[in-house]
């Protein structure tokens, strides 16, 4: 069981949502997913029990029996969670967002960055929306050990997909993200935000800038580019 793969002694609070007869039914399994997502990590928050609800999150998205469209879902939502202080403080800055609690997203942030060797080991086996929501993970951790190896393959698939500049675009640029010193970093988003992206602001530090570019674009691919590539 799913279950089994969860290295804690208690389930999340957010567990009976999964496992526990008192909710539903849902009307489809989209409806069940954001009622799920939305309790974990509220419109883009953290709240008391994020960092429990992690390690389940990470089992379900590592796990070959969920759908590979959903492990790409939870894979994503793991990013946002790791990237929430970036996304939070590109969006209101120089202001804090009302509902933003950064001692929960820092024990959120931790907990991803646990379950990130896992994750990153999936990437052979991985499906390509799996993968790219793994790039920008990866990423937005690019001081770690189980990152490195992620992000050189993230350069080699995007020259294997050179022929979708979008796809290409997008890997290149989560590489770009994890290892590009801060001026060309600064330099490179504000040619992608001036064409096309929304702008963020330049007293930001460069990463937090490119972390919420890249959760611009793989939104963007995952809702509009993906479903023309499965049909």
């Amino acid at each position: 069981m799913v279950t089994d793969r969860i290295p804690t002694d208690e389930l999340p609070p957010h567990s009976p949502l999964l496992f526990g007869p008192e909710f539903g039914p849902f009307a489809s399994d989209r409806e069940f997913a954001s009622d799920f997502y939305n309790e974990i990590h509220h419109q883009g928050t953290s709240n008391a029990y994020t960092a429990q609800a992690v390690p389940m999150v990470a089992a379900l998205a590592s796990d070959e029996r969920v759908p590979a469209d959903e492990r790409a879902s939870l894979t994503t939502l793991l990013f946002r969670v790791a990237a929430e202080t970036d996304l939070l403080s590109a969006d209101v800055w120089p202001r804090q967002h009302p509902q933003a609690d950064p001692a929960a997203a820092a024990r959120a942030r931790a907990a991803v960055r646990r379950a990130l060797p896992e994750l990153a080991a999936r990437w052979d086996t991985a499906s390509l929306d799996v993968r790219l929501a793994l790039a920008a993970l990866c990423a937005s951790f690019p001081e770690e050990p189980a990152s490195f190896p992620l992000l050189e393959r993230t350069g080699a698939l995007a020259e294997d997909l050179h022929d979708s500049r979008p796809l290409s675009g997008f890997l290149r640029f989560a590489l770009l993200t994890g290892t590009a010193p801060e001026e060309a970093l600064h330099t490179r988003v504000d040619e992608l935000t001036a064409s096309y992206w929304r702008t963020t602001p330049r007293e930001l530090p460069a990463r937090q800038r490119a972390v919420h570019l890249l959760d611009q674009m793989l939104a963007w691919l995952r809702w509009k580019m993906l479903p023309n590539l499965a049909e």
